[in-house]
């Protein structure tokens, strides 16, 4: 069997649409499966990362809101500097 060669390097809109495609046909998680699934040449990890960091509906970017920052200050006065715990 030929080794699969994986690509690095910044990602291509026909790429994010293979994995936003695979998610929502088969959801989050088993990420080393999409390369066998979909043909996309990149390893489990890196499609996990574009996912949770770029192209989940979800995800929030820019600037907090007041209400937010009060938040942090409020976590961070009571947890000290136990980030991953106030991201919950």
């Amino acid at each position: 069997a030929t080794p699969v060669v994986l690509k690095k390097g910044p990602w291509t809109t026909a790429e994010d649409a293979l994995l936003v495609n695979h998610v929502r046909q088969h959801g989050e998680g088993n990420w080393n499966a999409v390369q066998r699934i979909t043909g996309l040449l990149r390893c489990g990890k890196s499609c996990r990362l574009r996912w949770t960091n770029h192209l989940r509906p979800n995800l929030k970017k820019g600037a907090f809101s007041p209400d937010e920052e009060l938040l942090v200050a409020q976590l961070h006065a009571q947890l000290g500097n136990k980030w991953a715990r106030m991201a919950t």
